[in-house]
């Protein structure tokens, strides 16, 4: 996705290369202009074509055919931005309704008391007191089991945003972040994998530098089961996000029935909420699959590139009986064809908001590593207010994300 600048008249967006959609048009507007370039020095076929009253006398007719054209071509594009934009909306919501299950999760089993009202508790011992175990039953500290949550949310997020870009290759899942790692500004990232049209290959090659940021990585043993099933079989993109989502609901129950932790004495009708907004979350993946998993219509495409290649090879003929001087017949019929589809790609562009072959499509590892930061900063709280002195009191240290 290109961020960008509008000012100083539209010259920012005016002298803009990469991501705009015109280049495309620039080839069929010159075939035109071949055409309608040999339609002038044949003299033979220049003069039939110059008489009016035997060729043509009036454009009423193509006018009708360009019409519809155009018509065509603006609902095209109207739907291709619905696409895009639902693709958007439905990656956001899915990404806040997880999010909004793991808060739940790691906020439902922070200790705490009257005296600490913000459930501090991220961080064993730092606050000068060993943390208690927060599991009646012997479980884990409350920290590793923040960062069991977060972990499993964060690939859950990774496994769904490889489903959308058809991505089956684990090895696009990388630890976040490598210490000699710096990350890329937005514009820095856009400009490496930028790409001036489709192909399967250059697809995988961009997918292979979009890398996408996992907390805690994807460990041996997860990698075992995501790879294939018991057959041999490689596993299905969805499958895999439905595994990893079974994979965070059996760590948040396995905390209430095995554990005891402090989730176990919240009030069951908050408790189940929990559930249910993780639930959300994969109804808005299945509202986001959809737009990946379902083309735009193959007959509504089809025709407008038959009618746009018909549109290229007609309109030279027409503008040359209009037009009678050379230059400005050059001039009209690369126009008008390269204006045609410079606009036709604009719709292509946007009709597969995940597949990262061109710069304006969604920027994934961007809103990964949106999910990363937001799964970290769940376990930050403010430091305990001063004692009556305006020293700290005991066990009052700045609690720092884990």
């Amino acid at each position: 996705m290109i961020y960008y600048r509008k000012g100083y008249g539209g010259f920012f967006i005016l002298f803009r290369l990469v991501g705009t959609s015109w280049p495309f048009g620039v080839v069929p507007g010159l075939i035109a202009l071949g055409i309608s370039l040999a339609l002038s020095y044949i003299t033979v076929l220049d003069d039939i074509i110059r008489d009016r009253t035997e060729f043509i006398s009036h454009p009423y007719a193509f006018q009708l055919f360009a019409y519809l054209l155009g018509f065509l071509m603006v609902f095209r594009t109207n739907f291709a931005y619905q696409r895009y934009w639902e693709a958007i909306g439905a990656m956001q919501n899915m990404a806040a309704k997880w999010l909004d299950g793991a808060l739940m999760g790691i906020t439902f089993d922070a200790a705490g008391n009257r005296d600490r009202p913000l459930l501090y508790g991220a961080q064993d011992g730092e606050s000068g007191m060993p943390h208690p175990t927060s599991g009646s039953k012997g479980g884990p500290h409350h920290s590793a089991y923040y960062g069991d949550i977060a972990h499993l949310c964060s690939l859950l997020h990774a496994v769904a945003l490889q489903h959308l870009r058809a991505d089956s290759n684990l090895d696009n899942l990388e630890f976040a972040y490598p210490e000699a790692t710096h990350l890329q500004s937005v514009a820095q990232r856009m400009d490496m994998y930028g790409m001036p049209s489709f192909s399967r290959s250059k697809v995988g090659d961009a997918i292979a530098r979009q890398k996408l940021p996992v907390l805690g990585g994807l460990r041996p043993e997860e990698r075992l089961v995501l790879e294939a099933d018991s057959q041999g079989n490689l596993l299905s993109t969805d499958a895999r996000v439905a595994m990893v989502e079974g994979w965070f609901m059996r760590r948040l129950i396995g905390r209430q029935k095995f554990e005891q932790g402090e989730s176990s004495v919240t009030s069951p009708p908050i408790l189940s909420r929990l559930y249910q907004v993780i639930s959300d979350g994969t109804l808005w993946f299945g509202a986001a699959s959809k737009v990946a998993i379902t083309p735009f219509p193959f007959p509504y495409h089809n025709i407008i590139s038959v009618f746009l290649w018909m549109y290229t090879l007609m309109a030279p003929v027409l503008i040359n009986g209009i037009i009678m001087d050379t230059a400005l017949r050059s001039v009209f019929v690369f126009t008008s064809v390269f204006c045609y589809h410079a606009l036709h790609h604009i719709g292509d562009n946007l009709e597969d908001p995940y597949l990262p072959y061109d710069p304006n499509e969604l920027p994934l590892p961007d809103l990964q590593h949106s999910v990363n930061m937001r799964l970290w900063a769940f376990g930050v709280v403010p430091a305990p207010e001063a004692g009556p002195k305006g020293e700290k009191g005991e066990n009052q240290k700045d609690v720092k994300a884990e």
